[in-house]
């Protein structure tokens, strides 16, 4: 777009901001003030309509800039929002979040709403109001579950994750009126939760690193390798790729088009307005320093909201709407006719090319190659199979062309599979055929769009030929049919479904990379035998003519993943299942025993340490009163202190290390619930992840080991 936006307002805070952690908070109730976290340690809260000159509580405002005030946690921060959460009150309360604690503070008054631990750390936040909720909740996401906590400091939500959480937003995803949660976490998963429940899940091809909430139950997300993209409910209408990254997401109307766009902020300074429909870049500009943070606000107040970027540098940068349309230019006509243009050039550049092969064919002898001329009669053929012989078993996609011609250069385009997501395949001349085999490994068991561009010519050609291709694998495509039948596990969950063989075969089918169709001609039951191509283990899929189902697989994520696409398959509200992981079961009761052992060494240690004080204070009173009295023995008072001062340094050491393990073992018990739900649909899958939470609480380990093989104590 060739409108210029120059910004409204500029300003140097002069400290330096850390990415991501910038929101903004009207903290009397009416004037915002930009808050940011500084890489000391310290939240910056920028007031340009203070009033006030007081200095009291946490909050210390600086001599030499009176619009600026600073707030010491004495912990790294970790997390950063601000919103409305106090009943009955208009006045922001910022919400501050360490790697241990959560403080929600109410900096117009001073004072602490709550300080509470959170022993699984704050990873991301977000505020505001969700289900049926009438209060403000604010949600934390730590290394493997989000917590809900109102304005009390109580816990109104719970649930297991899996994995470290990388950002929440609070969006109406179904248009019901009320906000339903969506967490993404370093699985690559986004997963949208509709009270306690698991309504939907989108698998990315790397960590989503951010999430941003958007008008039409749309919202936007950021992988950590530089893809941004906008779903639709759970239809994704783009996404695009940058060598940066992109550190900051919000919606505003910076066009003046009566709709927001998506205003992007990258990790080399560039900010961009793009379509939330569509995607298409309408303005650009670029700071000098990397992106902290993007907020909206009224922050001159002047009745009119301002889109407000911060550096990492501390530089502040305001935009504003601006009319880009004529008087007598409309939105939908100014999108029409982009559409109509670029159809134009698409169709000029498609014109250009056969005018291009006309030539090369009038200019071309008989048997003349060199221009690239191929029969029109050329074909590009795929095939797609698994392939157990080599000695890393994978899948092979097989190219040929149906005559003489051959295959120069092969690109595949696939996300998730290859680094950097394309993978170039030339052979030699030498080894120039018709045909190619280019070997797929795929990582995790999720459909995978394949996108395939073949050079076809012949050995001497100076151009080629493109053909194009686009084929889709199967989400178990990882999966062989396997010769025996034998059951080599005593790994499996069990459940009951109301549906008939013949659907079942389908879905087989459809989600299973076979050399033909399973067809169900006659019989009791239907049952498959396969091996996975990444581990060599084996999975049975067993259907009765009754109902019973039962898949053989000691992969836990396996058999969840297999019960949530045949449920979404069929179409299943409800489902329970009965599991039996004996490997998982034991790995379950060691790290709770690891865990238990982990807090009772801590309040051993807390005694300790308590012992230790009292021991200090005495010391230092006696080696005083030696330093007056008798100075011979100070020196003795003073070597006890100093080897007390070793204990307690070491008991710190435990005490950290104690820590971090009980952190790595929750995560690794939450993943094991996660998973488990998962052998679950609906209701019961959230009430399932609510027995294991009581369960954890009370130490049950036997209570806990129940709910994960049965769904319920």
């Amino acid at each position: 777009m060739d409108k210029i936006i120059r910004p409204v307002f500029t300003l140097e805070l002069n400290y330096k901001i850390v990415p991501g952690l910038v929101t903004i908070g009207k903290y009397d109730g009416t004037h915002p003030c930009l808050t940011a976290a500084t890489t000391a340690d310290k939240v910056l809260i920028h007031s340009p309509h203070r009033r006030s000159s007081s200095v009291s509580g946490r909050v210390v405002w600086s001599e030499s800039n009176r619009e600026i005030a600073t707030l010491s946690v004495n912990q790294a921060l970790s997390a950063l929002v601000a919103g409305k959460f106090l009943p009955n009150e208009d006045k922001d309360v910022l919400i501050i979040g360490t790697p241990t604690h959560v403080l929600a503070y109410h900096v117009h008054d001073n004072r602490d709403v709550f300080y509470k631990e959170c022993t699984d750390g704050v990873k991301a936040m977000a505020i505001g109001h969700f289900g049926d909720s009438k209060s403000a909740i604010v949600f934390i996401g730590g290394n493997s579950s989000v917590h809900g906590l109102n304005h009390e400091g109580e816990e109104v939500f719970w649930t297991a994750v899996g994995d470290v959480v990388t950002s929440i937003a609070l969006v109406d995803f179904y248009k019901s009126g009320v906000n339903e949660l969506i967490v993404s976490s370093e699985d690559y998963t986004i997963r949208v939760y509709k009270g306690d429940k698991v309504t939907s899940e989108n698998v990315e091809t790397e960590v989503v690193t951010g999430l941003a909430s958007l008008p039409e139950s749309r919202f936007a997300y950021s992988v950590s390798n530089g893809t941004v993209g906008v779903y639709e409910q759970e239809v994704r209408l783009w996404r695009v790729k940058s060598k940066n990254f992109a550190i900051s997401m919000r919606h505003y109307d910076l066009l003046g088009q009566g709709t927001a766009q998506l205003i992007t902020g990258w990790s080399n300074g560039k900010i961009d307005c793009r379509s939330i429909k569509t995607g298409e870049v309408l303005f650009k500009d670029s700071l000098k320093h990397s992106i902290a943070g993007i907020v909206d606000a009224d922050y001159r107040s002047i009745g009119k909201t301002d889109v407000i970027c911060l550096t990492v540098e501390g530089e502040v940068r305001g935009y504003t709407t601006t009319k880009c349309l004529t008087e007598t230019g409309s939105v939908s006509e100014q999108e029409t006719v982009r559409e109509l243009l670029s159809q134009k050039q698409q169709l000029i550049l498609e014109l250009k090319q056969y005018e291009n092969n006309t030539k090369y064919n009038e200019e071309s002898s008989k048997g003349n190659e060199d221009m690239g001329v191929i029969p029109a009669s050329t074909r590009l053929q795929i095939g797609i199979a698994t392939n157990e012989e080599s000695s890393k078993p994978h899948v092979e996609i097989f190219i040929s062309t149906n005559n003489d011609t051959i295959i120069r250069a092969v690109v595949i385009f696939a996300e998730g599979i290859f680094k950097g997501e394309t993978n170039i395949v030339h052979p030699p001349r030498t080894k120039l055929g018709s045909n190619l085999s280019v070997p797929l490994i795929l990582p995790k068991d999720i459909p995978i769009d394949i996108h395939i561009k073949a050079f076809v010519g012949y050995t001497n050609s100076l151009q080629y030929h493109v053909f194009e291709l686009t084929r889709q694998l199967p989400r178990f495509s990882m999966y062989a049919l396997k010769e025996g039948k034998e059951k080599n596990t005593d790994s499996y969950v069990e459940f009951k479904i109301n549906e008939r063989l013949q659907r079942i075969c389908i879905w087989v089918n459809q989600n299973f990379l076979l050399p033909t169709d399973i067809e169900y001609e006659c019989g009791s039951y239907l049952e498959i035998y396969l091996k996975s191509l990444r581990d060599s283990t084996d999975l049975i899929l067993h259907f009765d003519g009754s109902g019973k189902t039962v898949f053989y697989t000691p992969n836990l994520l396996l058999a969840a993943d297999l019960i949530q696409s045949l449920a979404c398959f069929c179409k299943f509200e409800l489902l329970q299942s009965k599991a039996c992981f004996p490997e998982e079961e034991k790995k379950l009761i060691t790290l709770m025993e690891v865990l238990s052992e982990i807090q009772d060494s801590r309040l051993r240690l807390g005694t300790d340490i308590a012992d230790k004080l009292g021991q200090i204070r005495n010391l230092v009173v006696r080696a005083e009163d030696s330093r007056i009295n008798a100075l011979d023995e100070m020196c003795k008072y003073y070597d006890e202190l100093n080897i007390i001062n070793k204990e307690l340094i070491n008991g710190y050491n435990i005490r950290l290390s104690n820590y971090t393990e009980g952190r790595e073992s929750m995560k690794s018990i939450n993943s094991i619930i996660q998973k488990a739900s998962r052998l679950r649909v609906g209701p019961n899958a959230a009430n399932m992840i609510g027995h294991c939470r009581t369960a954890i609480k009370n130490n049950n380990i036997e209570m806990l080991i129940k709910v994960i093989q049965n769904g319920e104590p």
